[in-house]
C-alpha cells in the first residue's frame, strides 16, 4: 500500500522536537506501527512526548483524491474537544474538530505508528507476531463476550476501593464516567478491553490451541 507523506511528517516531528536525524531510528526512537482504534493510548502517548503518526485519507486535508497519507498529531485539546495536526499537504498546522478526526480515522482503519525515545534500561517486550491470524465470527462474539466481563471485574474491583460513577474522572472523589455497563461504554473505551480480549484469542490459536463451542 503507497501512504504517502511519510519522510515530510518524520522530518516536522524530529523538528519539532528538535532532535537530530532524517529518520525516527536515526533521532533514538523506537518505532511501533499500531492497527487498534485506541484513542485514549494514543492522547496519552502524545502527553509524554511520542511521535504519534496516524494514516488518514488526503480528502481530510482537502486533497482531490482520497489516497491514504501520514499526518502528525501536534496537539490534543481533550476540553475544547479539538486536535492539531501537520498537514503535510500543504506543509503548515491545522486545528480541526476531535470528533471530526476520529470518526475520518475509523474510517480509513485507524492505523498509525508511534516512537519513543529508549535508551539500555528500556524495556523492549517482543510479543508473539499475530497479524496473520484472523478470527472466525463466532470467535469475534466470544471476544466481545470476554471484553463484557473484563469492564466487570475491572469495575468490582474499582468499587470495592470506593470508585462510583461520575460525569468526568475525579481521582480525588474516586469518580469516573466509566462505571457503567460494558454495552453503555463509548467505543474509545471498549477497545481497551476488546483488544486485550482478542489478542488472547489470537494467541491461542498462534500457539495451536483449538476453540470449540462444547
Amino acid at each position: 500500500m503507497n501512504i504517502q507523506y511519510y519522510e515530510q511528517c518524520v522530518k516536522f516531528a524530529l523538528e519539532q522536537r528538535r532532535m537530530a536525524g532524517t529518520t525516527l531510528e536515526e533521532a533514538g526512537l523506537r518505532v511501533y506501527k499500531r492497527y487498534d482504534f485506541n484513542p485514549q493510548a494514543i492522547f496519552s502517548a502524545v502527553g509524554k512526548g511520542g511521535v504519534i503518526m496516524p494514516i488518514i485519507s488526503g480528502r481530510f486535508f482537502g486533497a482531490v483524491n482520497d489516497g491514504l497519507i501520514y499526518t502528525v498529531i501536534v496537539m490534543v485539546n481533550r476540553p475544547a474537544d479539538k486536535i492539531t495536526l501537520y498537514n503535510p499537504i500543504a506543509d503548515e498546522t491545522e486545528i480541526f474538530p476531535l470528533p471530526t478526526f476520529l470518526q475520518q480515522w475509523i474510517a480509513d482503519g485507524s492505523d498509525c505508528i508511534t516512537a519513543f525515545k529508549v535508551d539500555s534500561k528500556t524495556y523492549l517486550p517482543t510479543p508473539a507476531d499475530l497479524s496473520h491470524i484472523e478470527l472466525s465470527d463466532d470467535l469475534k462474539k466470544l471476544g466481545e463476550m470476554m471484553a463484557s466481563n473484563a469492564h466487570n471485574v475491572w469495575a468490582l474491583e474499582r468499587q470495592s476501593e470506593g470508585w462510583s460513577y461520575g460525569l468526568q474522572r475525579n481521582d480525588d472523589k474516586m469518580q469516573t464516567p466509566d462505571m457503567v455497563p460494558y454495552s453503555e461504554l463509548p467505543e474509545t473505551e471498549k477497545q481497551y478491553d476488546r483488544l486485550m480480549a482478542t489478542n488472547t484469542l489470537k494467541y491461542l490459536l498462534a500457539m495451536g490451541y483449538k476453540i470449540e463451542k462444547k
